[in-house]
């Protein structure tokens, strides 16, 4: 058995690997694509000042939707045999812009991703699936956004049923980062830079929700 040092010096040596895969949330984008900031940066960070070690593969794809593109570009990417300890999937805002609708963008798009990396046989990576936050557009009793939450109902029912709980984990973004239930105007503004995308602070608000889900589960 390695002594607590051993342990230690072993994880230095074997750091993480954790691939952040999604959209234009994903990828950071803010500032009308001036700027990128991907929760990826702060995740690091907070790895880092937890003394754990981590490579973040960052592939997020402004504009893409999961069906069919995610799917495929996700396939790809894991037939490369990289092996991740952790995969984080958010998709879904693209299709929902494109009136998709929900038991599409799940059973056409997110359950097949989702299924391809716990199915995997080179690995037993943990799956991190996260739902889909809201937009300044539509209000919580609109006909779109009811299509959203019943989105993120699907999301969470996945997470919630699967046969594996030591390998499947909720973030809840919609909860986590709300827009209209927000009444400070000043908080709204430091988080949602436009009416679909996040600041930089914002994106490490995101970063947050998903080490705080996971740090215990290291």
């Amino acid at each position: 058995m390695l002594s607590k040092n051993g342990q230690q010096q072993q994880q230095q040596q074997q750091p993480l690997h954790i691939l952040a895969f999604g959209d234009s949330l994903t990828e950071g984008y803010y500032r009308y694509g001036l700027a990128f900031h991907p929760y990826a940066t702060h995740l690091t960070n907070l790895f880092d000042s937890a003394n754990i070690p981590v490579k973040i593969h960052q592939q997020g794809v402004s504009g893409e939707r999961v069906v069919p593109s995610m799917v495929k570009r996700l396939r790809r990417l894991l037939e490369n045999n990289v092996s991740y300890d952790w995969i984080i999937i958010l998709g879904g805002t693209n299709d929902l812009g494109s009136s998709s609708s929900a038991e599409d963008i799940f059973k056409k798009g997110l359950e097949p991703m989702y299924e391809m990396c716990l199915n995997r046989v080179q690995s037993k990576a943990k799956l991190v699936a996260m739902t889909v936050i809201e937009n300044a557009h539509d209000s919580p009793t609109h006909a779109r956004d009811k299509n959203r939450q019943e989105l993120n109902r699907m999301i969470r029912d996945y997470v919630a049923n699967a046969n594996d709980q030591n390998r499947v984990y909720l973030v809840d973004l919609d909860k986590g980062i709300p827009y209209h239930s927000v009444d400070d105007n000043k908080e709204r503004e430091q988080i949602w830079d436009d009416t679909i995308h996040l600041t930089a602070a914002g994106y490490d608000r995101m970063a947050t929700l998903i080490f705080d889900a996971i740090k215990n589960r290291i």
